[in-house]
């Protein structure tokens, strides 16, 4: 249902290897291997160890999504955070 009368673009649940980087928290550049959880035209969602702040920006190297094809190097903005599951947070992003 969409909120706010803003249709939501319809996610697809996924697990594709993923390479993020970016500044986390303590202004450090990092890179992490994390896995994607669900995809949509506008966005991606994928668990980090790594803290970062909302709305940071954070480069994101997909390999074989079969939404996007064998390989996508795309930018994203941190738009939302979610529940921990071990030492991993939830984050969602939305594509630049």
């Amino acid at each position: 249902m969409a909120r706010h009368g803003v249709q939501r673009a319809v996610r697809e649940q996924e697990s594709s290897a993923l390479l993020v980087s970016g500044i986390d928290v303590t202004g450090a550049a990092f890179q992490e291997e994390s896995r994607t959880v669900d995809i949509s035209e506008t966005g991606i969602a994928f668990h980090l160890k790594t803290s970062v702040w909302m709305d940071a920006h954070l480069t994101l190297d997909i390999r074989s999504s079969p939404s996007l094809g064998p390989h996508a190097l795309l930018m994203a903005k941190v738009v939302r955070f979610g529940a921990s599951v071990g030492d991993k947070r939830l984050v969602a992003a939305r594509f630049d």
